[in-house]
């Protein structure tokens, strides 16, 4: 206890403590929750999440410097720290344990919070009906993916490309060939060039992209399109460079030695721990609209070889170990085929923001019910 008695008198820890920085910082929560939520309609999802509740400060009307959410629950955490320690911990006494137990549980929903956001990994995977897959796709993450183009087993591999720079090199496991970097844009436009004095380069490619041009990268990362020129150094032979992009629909053919190889720049794959197959989509449309009522998908997950059927709703996930699978979108083609979207979200810490309720819950019934005692207790003696 004299270590916590040296904190409390700590004049830093005294001011930190106080009871107005958590009203302040309650109060500009509720202003950032307001102003990011309506500010979603016109700027986007992605962008607000970004400038309102991701970062440490931003500029109001482009001037003015504002907190953003990320300062904002730090100063939060440090506060309750700073209030457990000096006015809890120090000054303890046992009708005091259910406030105590209400401060652990708002100080581990903060640490899940910080959890969740660091740690966590966010993808989707995209079906038609009766096609299944046990990969899931970034949203904005890039690789460079090669495989052979011979069996019926693909063997893939794939570098990260979000941060190489020009001149690295990348090394693919059978040795075969190598390949170095030459250009890499986060965000593109791709030109086919039929004007051979107009190429910046000869390059290879499948649908016939001669030309990339670098654009400004977009907040809404999801946006952006990658692009790259990568050439293939091929032992005992010429090297090739080849062009990628990322919308392009069908990979690069190579040919090295026998053996054919295909090259694809797409977004990361993640893989799942399961193989989810669609086997049926169905929505609803509001009368004489074509505006989605409701939509829901039946999948069959297959796992150690034992299948189950599940159905994945608007407002029912599946849950399977680390991961959630949401129903996000859907779409229907020309041919009448239907696609459906689930969101995946791999989230190691899931469970401490219900462990951190139960805490808090906790507390709460025990301060109420001590309350409660010394009430009756009090009258008793009178």
């Amino acid at each position: 206890m004299k270590f916590f008695e040296r904190l409390s008198k700590i004049p830093l820890i005294k001011s930190l403590s106080s009871v107005r920085i958590t009203v302040v910082c309650l109060f500009l929560l509720f202003v950032l929750t307001f102003w990011g939520t309506v500010a979603q309609v016109s700027q986007g999802l992605y962008v607000a999440q970004e400038r309102f509740f991701a970062s440490f400060f931003f500029l109001a009307g482009g001037v003015i410097p504002f907190p953003g959410a990320q300062l904002i629950l730090w100063v939060l955490f440090i506060n309750l720290m700073c209030v457990t320690i000096t006015r809890f911990v120090y000054y303890f006494k046992p009708r005091y344990i259910g406030i105590l137990i209400i401060h652990f549980g708002l100080l581990m929903y903060l640490i899940s919070a910080f959890v969740i956001f660091h740690v966590s990994v966010e993808s989707n995977v995209h079906l038609m009906e009766h096609e299944g897959t046990n990969v899931s796709a970034s949203y904005h993450q890039w690789e460079l993916a090669a495989w052979n183009d011979s069996g019926k087993i693909r063997k893939v591999t794939a570098y990260d490309v979000d941060h190489l720079a020009a001149g690295t090199r990348l090394k693919f496991h059978d040795g075969s060939f190598g390949v170095v970097v030459k250009q890499y844009y986060p965000n593109a436009h791709a030109y086919l060039v039929t004007d051979e004095n107009k190429r910046a380069e000869a390059v290879i490619n499948s649908s016939g992209i001669a030309l990339l041009q670098p654009q400004e990268v977009l907040k809404e990362r999801e946006k952006n399109i990658a692009g790259g020129i990568f050439e293939i150094n091929i032992p005992g032979q010429k090297s090739l460079d080849v062009l990628l992009y990322g919308s392009d629909p069908k990979p690069t053919s190579v040919t090295i030695g026998n053996t054919n190889y295909l090259f694809r720049l797409q977004h990361k794959k993640y893989q799942l721990p399961l193989t989810i197959e669609l086997l049926d989509f169905r929505v609803q449309f509001h009368p004489g609209t074509q505006t989605a009522k409701s939509y829901e998908s039946t999948v069959r997950i297959t796992h150690d070889g034992v299948s189950r059927d599940v159905v994945i709703s608007m407002n029912n996930p599946l849950m399977y170990k680390d991961y959630t699978f949401f129903q996000a979108s859907y779409a229907i083609d020309s041919f009448g085929n239907e696609y459906s979207t689930f969101a995946v979200v791999k989230n190691f810490g899931r469970f401490l923001p219900y462990v951190a309720s139960l805490v808090t819950f906790a507390g709460l019934a025990l301060h109420f019910l001590m309350m409660a005692f010394a009430v009756r207790k009090k009258r008793e003696v009178s």
